[in-house]
């Protein structure tokens, strides 16, 4: 079965894909597994001095699960059971490596539909995937 990535920050923009995968959801004849992934930032600072690790970890997690709900909760609803992944580290880096480690055959991103292939269409997480991504990007608008 197919694999497709989805990487979710919480916000709207982020959201764009779910919205087309439930469109589109009946154009095929079986709908790859979506993977939802939220990269969580790393605490900065020498945080693991007062917090151990298993409160950070725990912290991301939460965090993440909190960016992911939405997403979640939009594809349950039309009737599609996402796979949830958390992950901390450089944004576009820890994508495009869930792509390759998942086996995805595409990665969708939500793009705010500016014109011009700069940084005003795309954000910087997202050049830098469409650059370094292991397999086709999909921005949706």
């Amino acid at each position: 079965m197919a694999n497709w990535l989805v990487p979710v920050d919480g916000d709207a923009i982020s959201l764009k894909p779910i919205d087309w995968i439930i469109a589109h959801r009946d154009d095929w004849k079986t709908l790859p597994t979506i993977h939802l992934l939220n990269v969580q930032p790393p605490l900065s600072g020498d945080v693991s001095r007062f917090i151990n690790a298993g409160q950070i970890r725990d912290f991301h997690r939460e965090e993440g699960l909190k960016a992911l709900a939405e997403a979640k909760g939009r594809l349950e609803a039309a009737g599609i059971v996402p796979q949830l992944h958390v992950s901390v580290g450089n944004s576009a880096e820890t994508i495009t490596a869930y792509a390759a480690d998942l086996g995805c055959e595409l990665i969708l991103l939500g793009t705010r539909g500016h014109t011009g292939i700069s940084g005003t269409l795309l954000g910087s997480v997202a050049s830098r995937v469409v650059a370094h991504a292991p397999v086709p990007v999909l921005l949706v608008r």
